[in-house]
């Protein structure tokens, strides 16, 4: 026995009924008793729901909205049906069109819609859907049976949300399967109270009616056809790299599915969990997908985090004083106030301390919430022992999900630290002893951001995307791009992924525009990469790093600016975790920087620099000083001494930058034919490391200091070692 659930957009139009048929036809020479739990047409459930907000206030357009809703599935069965059968099955479309014209006319009158009447109208939106499919599955299929959930699932009459009453419930579903063969095809979301009366089983009643009737009957396996291969690892809408996990256990998927995945809803699985009959979701779109098959197990398959989903419109609320370490009740009372209200709250954080009470709660239940809990601590607040309930708005929950995270150490690092490199501020955090969930709060406008991140850490964990944003034009930008293009093999196999962003837009618009776009994008893992020997950009550096936005530069006007700018630079970018990368602002490809850093990291003494260096006096001046400022001397451009010499017999003049007992020059100095200056060709740099370590042999750096090609591969190596 097979329960097989079709959602609203797999009944959607005729071409969607037509697939389905093709689906559960290859179903029935081994499963002759199937069921199909079919959900209303896709968007008919929204335009009953606009229906009922339209009787008390404008009576006059219900009957075309009705009209139109009738015309829909009328021109449905016209596709569907041949010409001789069509009469009687439209017959019965327009009568239950008039029925709801009538219902509609009767609340208008006395101008409201009650919670029972707007229940009997939403289920209007399945009674049409499942007749149509039934009249389309009749003409190939003869002995299927249109089945209104009414007559076998009994519900209390909470309208809305009705409680299923399963002992009754299962014994009118085996009773009636029992004497009714053939295929069924049954209105999902709806049933009926004691006294008749039409209920509705809340969000996604569709599912949860299929897994009513999979329990009951004992179905091998319950199948969920929506429109996505299954249950994805996150949002296809906002990761790209989503994709479907083959198996989840019954734990996970509830999580998962509490937590915002679209394709599941908690309730719908649990009579299937409570029984252990497996749940298949597929994809009636590519009906071939394996999809994702639910059980009691995880698999050890695909890593020990299984999936990412999310919430949005979440407010936070705080409750904090001093009054309230130590005393006993507070959580009761205040979750007391609210389940009395039938306030669902999703998230919970309370520190050690007990100083503090924080929960998450949908943002429309915000204000409300607010307001009992105040009025629950009103004497608690008089007195200062509660000094705050404070809201924040405009927030979003993210999950992560999976079984086999328990015991694994370094989970928390693996989802935390990817976001903090990226600057994604993380307001609130919870977890469960159980490990099989850690949920946080971010920003709103942090989410799509934020999954992004996670996927590719989780995920795609050994694949690095770098989101690359240029400023600047000429034969070196011109060359980098060549050389990234030419290096993806490479770079692929290096698990390095480089993606160009908006570069050329950088060209004809103006460059605070250029940057307010990189920032409004937000993109993970933001490189931006300076090729101009201009002013302008270096004054938005710091923007950028607060933005964690990476920089990787040629420009050596950024430090080599007043010391307070590069002090200010150096220390954002170190508090924000943000790389700054500057090596070809020195010798182009030499590394200079980077060998100066590791000296002075492993405890060398730096006695003297003498940097033979390409350009100009103020270029090799720059140069000198954040070479300087590289070595920790607090100095300015303007400190920098320039020396003029003589040259004896033999020897040679070189324009060289020294360093030495806390102090900079730039100017020619003599050398004689044993000193690494000596031979040096007009595009060749040199740079000499004297150290503590380094004094008896210095260390020599020799090699082309200028030219496009070396550049361009010096700005490659710093954006690839940015990495985040």
């Amino acid at each position: 026995m097979r329960i097989l659930k079709f959602g609203g957009s797999s009944v959607a139009n005729p071409e969607r009924i037509k697939n389905i048929i093709q689906i559960v036809k290859q179903y029935l020479p081994e499963h002759p008793d199937l069921a199909i739990v079919v959900s209303a047409q896709s968007g008919v459930t929204d335009q009953l729901i606009n229906l009922c907000e339209l009787i008390p206030t404008d009576p006059a357009r219900c009957e075309v909205f009705i009209q139109g809703l009738e015309q829909r599935h009328l021109a449905t069965l016209k596709a569907l049906l041949p010409v001789a059968q069509q009469p009687a099955a439209m017959a019965e479309v327009m009568s239950m069109c008039n029925e709801l014209f009538d219902i509609a006319k009767g609340a208008s009158l006395v101008g409201e819609v009650t919670a029972r009447t707007r229940d009997l109208i939403l289920s209007f939106g399945e009674r049409l859907s499942a007749y149509v499919v039934f009249r389309a599955f009749q003409f190939d299929v003869p002995d299927t049976m249109y089945t209104d959930a009414r007559q076998i699932i009994r519900t209390d009459a909470t309208f809305g949300q009705s409680r299923v009453d399963f002992e009754c419930t299962n014994n009118l579903i085996r009773e009636y399967f029992a004497a009714n063969a053939g295929m069924k095809v049954v209105t999902g979301f709806i049933g009926s109270s004691a006294q008749g009366q039409t209920t509705t089983l809340g969000r996604s009643g569709s599912d949860y009616t299929a897994s009513i009737l999979g329990a009951a009957l004992q179905a091998d396996v319950i199948e969920i056809w929506t429109d996505v291969d299954g249950v994805m690892t996150a949002d296809p809408r906002y990761v790209n790299e989503a994709q479907s996990i083959d198996q989840l256990s019954y734990n996970e998927a509830m999580e998962l599915s509490h937590f915002g995945a679209k394709v599941l809803f908690p309730a719908s699985l649990q009579p299937a969990m409570l029984k252990q009959i497996p749940i298949l979701v597929k994809n009636t779109l590519n009906p071939d997908h394996k999809g994702t098959f639910i059980c009691k197990e995880s698999s050890l398959d695909g890593g020990f985090i299984k999936g990412i989903t999310s919430l949005r419109n979440i407010c936070l609320i705080n409750v904090e004083g001093g009054g309230m370490v130590g005393v006993a009740g507070v959580s009761a009372r205040m979750f007391s106030a609210l389940s009395q209200h039938h306030i669902s709250v999703i998230l919970i954080s309370q520190a050690s301390s007990e100083h503090s009470i924080c929960i998450a709660l949908m943002e429309e239940d915000a204000e409300q919430a607010c307001q009992l809990l105040r009025d629950t601590f009103a004497v608690e607040l008089a007195s200062g022992q509660i000094t705050s309930v404070c809201p924040q708005s405009k927030l979003a929950i993210v999950a992560v999900v999976g079984e086999n995270m328990r015991h694994v150490p370094g989970v928390a690092a693996r989802v935390f630290s990817p976001l903090g490199r990226n600057g994604i501020n993380v307001i609130a955090i919870s977890q469960g002893s159980s490990e099989l969930n850690i949920s946080f709060a971010i920003h709103e406008n942090d989410l799509k951001k934020t999954l992004r991140i996670l996927h590719q850490s989780l995920f795609n964990k050994e694949m690095r995307k770098l989101h690359l944003y240029i400023a600047g034009k000429g034969p070196v930008c011109s060359r980098l791009l060549e050389m990234i293009e030419n290096q993806r093999e490479y770079l692929a196999s290096q698990k390095i992924d480089l993606q160009m962003m908006i570069g050329e837009k950088a060209e004809k618009t103006c460059l605070k525009d250029f940057i307010e776009e990189i920032l409004h994008q937000n993109m993970e893992n933001s490189v931006f990469i300076d090729v101009t020997d201009s002013d302008e950009p270096v004054q938005y550096y710091n923007k950028l790093l607060l933005g964690n936005v990476a920089i990787v530069s040629a420009n050596k006007r950024a430090n080599s600016q007043n010391m307070e700018q590069y002090l200010m630079l150096q220390a954002v970018a170190k508090n924000r975790n943000v790389p700054f990368y500057y090596e070809t602002s020195i010798g182009a490809g030499l590394p200079v920087i980077n060998i100066l850093r590791n000296i002075m990291a492993g405890g060398d003494k730096v006695i003297k620099i003498e940097a033979a260096l390409s350009g100009s006096g103020m270029d090799v001046a720059r140069k000198c000083l954040i070479l300087a400022r590289e070595c920790g001397l607090e100095i300015e451009l303007d400190n920098i001494l320039i020396d003029t010499n003589t040259v004896a017999a033999g020897n040679r003049l070189r324009y060289v930058a020294t360093i030495e007992n806390g102090a900079a020059r730039v100017g020619r100095i003599e050398v004689g034919e044993a000193h690494p200056f000596f031979s040096l060709g007009d595009t060749e740099n040199c740079i000499v490391f004297t150290t503590k370590y380094y004094k008896q042999y210095p260390m020599v750096i020799k090699g082309p200091g200028e030219g496009i090609d070396v550049t361009a591969i010096g700005l490659l190596a710093d954006i690839v070692r940015t990495k985040f």
